[in-house]
Order: C-alpha cells, then sequence, then structure tokens
C-alpha cells in the first residue's frame, strides 16, 4: 500500500499512531500520560511527535503528485523516527529493546535493500543507455 498509495498508509499510520498514544494513556491514566508528554525533558519529543503527525495528514490532503508522494514519505518517515524515540524514552528497557530491533531489522533488510539497488542500477544504466543512444 505504501508503494502504490502513500496517502493512504499515511492516514492508517497516523491513526494508529494516535491509537497507540492513547493505550498509553488509558495504561497509565490520561493526566498522568499527559503530564508525561508535556515534562520539560519530553518536550522536544512530543513537538515533533504531534508536528510530523500533523504535517503527515496536511500533506496527505493537500500535497498531489510525485512531489506530494515523496513529501507524504518523508513525513511519515518523521513520525515512525518519533514514534521509535516514544519506545526509547518512554518505556522501561527501551534503548536495549530498540537496539535489538534495529539489529533485526537491519539484518533482515539489508539483503532486500541490496537487491533493490542492484535492480535500480540495472534500470537507471538501461535508461541512460537509451537516453544517450548508446
Amino acid at each position: 500500500m505504501i508503494t502504490v498509495r502513500p496517502q493512504k498508509f499515511a492516514l492508517s499510520f497516523t491513526f494508529g499512531s494516535l491509537l497507540f498514544m492513547s493505550s498509553f494513556g488509558i495504561l497509565k491514566g490520561p493526566w498522568a500520560h499527559f503530564s508525561g508528554m508535556i515534562a520539560r525533558e519530553r518536550l522536544p519529543f512530543t513537538t515533533m511527535y504531534i508536528g510530523s503527525m500533523f504535517l503527515t495528514l496536511y500533506l496527505t490532503f493537500n500535497a498531489g503528485g510525485a512531489s506530494g508522494y515523496v513529501l507524504v514519505l518523508g513525513a511519515s518517515a518523521c513520525q515512525l523516527l518519533a514514534l521509535m524515540w516514544y519506545l526509547i524514552t518512554f518505556l522501561p528497557g527501551g534503548a536495549a529493546g530498540m537496539r535489538v530491533l534495529t539489529q533485526a531489522m537491519y539484518t533482515l533488510l539489508k539483503p532486500i535493500m541490496k537487491g533493490c539497488a542492484k535492480v535500480q542500477g540495472m534500470c537507471l544504466a538501461k535508461c541512460f543507455g537509451w537516453a544517450t543512444g548508446s
């Protein structure tokens, strides 16, 4: 869904992210969770997280075409980074858990990314060969 219609992905991801945050509000209590989010040391996270969600929604509804495609993906990536930051700072053992998770993701995605880079290189070589007439 992300490669064909990133706007649909962005909507689903943003609302899923809101539900994720709400679940922590239910577990800790809404006021305690909100107080924790606006604490001085966590205010940069809160600003980045809420800002990236609003940016994602704004771009989803207002940016179209190829540039909108890239902008929505970028805003979704910012939102994902903010969510990972949340996991690191709010959850006990968050940094160790994130280290294990990112290592596992790297191990799984490395061969896929290498394959994608090879295919992209072949496509670019073919396109440039066609454009230059060789």
